[in-house]
């Protein structure tokens, strides 16, 4: 019976240790969920943080840490116009990384701009980020993929 309860204690606290830490949640909406071949429409990424996280912007200016990401899969139905653009993100100095950092809590959002080349296009990939926690500095990197859906008219 010792033996049961050992091994099904040890089971239970492996299961809880392998568990996928995941701070921020993402959504992903077009700006348009029509548009016109030859229009250029914005694609919003939006990521819920959780209490005590924050994520480091797209638009870092110091070597150190991940910056957000989103990579796409290419085809020929759409073109990138511009980068990931950063929406509002605060600005502290990192003395760890020795210079200012943009980031996010709570809430984060980021723009791409998209022109549509063929009808009905195909817009997916992965966006990629770093969480870190506000309690004891323990940072996570987060990949999550992504696909829009936008018809032509």
């Amino acid at each position: 019976m010792k033996k049961i309860l050992f091994i099904v204690l040890l089971a239970s606290s492996m299961a809880a240790s392998a568990q996928i830490l995941k701070p921020a949640k993402w959504t992903f909406t077009p700006s348009k969920t029509s548009a016109k071949v030859g229009e250029t429409i914005d694609l919003v990424f939006t990521a819920k943080i959780d209490d005590n996280w924050y994520m480091y912007s797209s638009d870092l200016k110091v070597d150190g840490p991940l910056p957000t990401a989103a990579n796409f899969t290419k085809n020929d139905t759409y073109t990138l116009v511009g980068k990931l653009v950063p929406v509002k993100p605060k600005e502290k100095f990192d003395d760890i990384w020795g210079g200012k950092v943009h980031y996010f809590e709570h809430e984060a959002r980021f723009i791409q701009k998209v022109k549509i080349m063929k009808a009905n296009p195909v817009i997916e990939g992965k966006i990629e980020c770093q969480t870190c926690t506000n309690k004891d500095g323990k940072c996570v990197p987060n990949k999550d993929k992504f696909k829009f859906e936008v018809k032509t008219i």
